[in-house]
């Protein structure tokens, strides 16, 4: 069982946070589930890989491949997972040439991130056992104008059958900027992570 002391909702350290947020709500348990692997950057000291890892184009040879949308798993099968879906959209301008853009990926428009967010959603929802969680990471994005991104996950899961049970904010002040565009927003330096509990529609 991980054992660390939890007293606010604002972390510096991911790990910290999910280590936190399983503790409290998953009973020190693992997340069992992460169909967006990546490199596995969540796992490291605190938090332990899950048992089931999939990515749509994996970059380590032990992750087999498989769509978020389409999961090769049955039904209420799972008791924790986690997502961390691509939070950039738009492909114009210079947006394609960030340096972030490159590293992360970018998702075509907001309609394609809206379709998708309720794909994963979905089927994260048909997974999951009763009472499962579900823990969504989430960024609000800022492009000539800002999407608040986590109020529309929330509004979003909560259509699905999903219970808000909790949120935690990662903060990161060393985010990377052009100090030659004049700031019209405030920088976007914190990183949401929901965590959903399902419920029976």
């Amino acid at each position: 069982m991980i054992t660390i002391k939890h007293i606010i909702s604002v972390f510096s350290d991911e790990q910290e946070l999910l280590a936190a947020i399983l503790n409290i709500h998953n009973e020190g348990n693992p997340i069992e589930l992460d169909p967006m692997y990546h490199k596995g950057g969540f796992y490291k000291e605190l938090v332990e890989r899950p048992k089931f890892i999939f990515d749509i184009k994996p970059l380590r040879e032990y992750c087999p491949k498989a769509n978020a949308e389409n999961l090769p798993l049955d039904s209420e099968s799972i008791g924790c997972m986690i997502l961390d879906p691509l939070f950039l959209f738009g492909l114009h301008g210079g947006t394609g040439k960030y340096q972030i853009s490159q590293n992360m990926g970018i998702i075509k428009d907001f309609p394609e991130l809206e379709r998708h967010y309720k794909a994963i959603l979905q089927e994260s929802y048909r997974v999951l056992r009763k009472n499962g969680l579900l823990i969504f990471k989430c960024q609000d994005y800022t492009d000539s104008k800002t999407t608040m991104t986590h109020c529309l996950v929330y509004n979003w899961a909560k259509e699905i059958g999903f219970y808000a049970k909790d949120i935690a904010i990662l903060i990161r002040e060393h985010k990377i900027y052009n100090p030659n565009v004049t700031q019209r927003h405030l920088r976007k330096v914190h990183t949401y992570f929901w965590v959903f509990k399902k419920q029976r529609r």
